[in-house]
């Protein structure tokens, strides 16, 4: 593979990989799907936390509810409802992954699948909340903005909320194509590649961590047959090898992998504001380094390990 130029920001990474994209749309047997999943063994493990989490208040309304008391049931319910509600979209929302496979490569798109209608109930929040603000200060005057200022502010900052998670995209062309592990079980396919990164490192957001490497990436798939299909096309068309994984549970772990260890990478961390003065300058760029002896080393530090370990090695004379 020809990696992208090293030296470019988040915003031109995601530009490089609009047109990889578009070049494997163009590519022959073109296939698209998607998956709502999640990378864990068990399927509904978010799922299950989420109602772990409000089953108390389940518990609690059950055990004080009263014939008697019907406004105290009333307030319960509708707070455990609107808690249900917290509780799943906080911890038991799936990942969304869209998928774009040709003879030229395969797109890789990975979100957390919060629901469509969360930033228009945001946004509506936020109205309210504005409007009883400018109505609070025109029966109170501006003294109200005293004890109101936080409620204030986040009003505002709800009308400004993004309507889209963000999206990590993964571009491997055909030629970067690897090796993948299956599991029937749950149905994907953790498949390895080389790969651009160019990610917004600190809080800030001035820092660039810039990456030329290689890992995996997970492919899901709605039935045993959609997996198979692949399996066949990737081992038989394109040659590469798949092997069975079928201990699901530890399919997930993400345990280091010999076969990747001699495959190099490179990385650097450097400020986005210097982005364009490095690659006018030809700054030289980072060492390639591989795992050795567990350890990622340049090639300059292994061969200074082997000549170490030979001398260690080569009796006296």
């Amino acid at each position: 593979m020809a990696y992208l130029p090293f030296y470019i920001t988040p915003d031109e990474l995601s530009v490089y990989q609009e047109e990889q994209e578009q070049q494997i749309l163009k590519g022959k047997e073109l296939t698209t799907w998607h998956k709502h999943d999640i990378e864990e063994p068990f399927r509904y493990l978010y799922l299950s936390i989420a109602i772990a989490a409000v089953s108390p208040l389940f518990f609690l309304t059950y055990f004080l509810h009263d014939s008697s008391e019907m406004l105290l049931t009333y307030i319960l319910s509708g707070l455990t409802i609107i808690m249900s509600g917290v509780s799943y979209l906080t911890f038991g929302l799936d990942n969304r992954y869209d998928y774009t496979l040709s003879d030229n490569g395969l797109v890789i798109k990975k979100r957390r699948d919060l629901p469509n209608w969360v930033n228009s109930a945001t946004q509506l929040m936020g109205w309210v909340g504005a409007i009883v603000c400018v109505v609070m200060v025109g029966i109170a005057g501006p003294m109200v903005l005293v004890g109101a200022g936080g409620f204030i502010l986040v009003s505002f900052r709800m009308l400004k909320r993004q309507p889209d998670e963000p999206t990590e995209v993964r571009v491997a062309e055909k030629e970067d194509w690897l090796f993948a592990y299956y599991n029937k079980k749950r149905k994907v396919i953790r498949f390895y590649h080389k790969y651009d990164e160019c990610s917004k490192r600190n809080l800030e957001k001035h820092t660039v961590f810039r990456a030329q490497t290689r890992g995996y990436s997970y492919i899901f798939f709605k039935t045993v047959q959609d997996l198979d299909a692949l399996l066949e096309t990737l081992s038989n068309k394109y040659g590469i090898e798949c092997i069975d994984f079928p201990d699901h549970k530890a399919f997930f772990e993400g345990r280091p992998e010999p076969r990747i260890e001699d495959i190099p990478s490179r990385s650097l961390e450097f400020p986005v504001a210097d982005t364009f003065d490095l690659r006018a300058q030809n700054a030289p760029l980072p060492e390639w380094r591989r795992i050795y002896n567990g350890k990622w080393q340049t090639e300059s530090e292994i061969e200074r390990l082997k000549e170490a370990g030979e001398q260690q090695t080569t009796p006296a004379s």
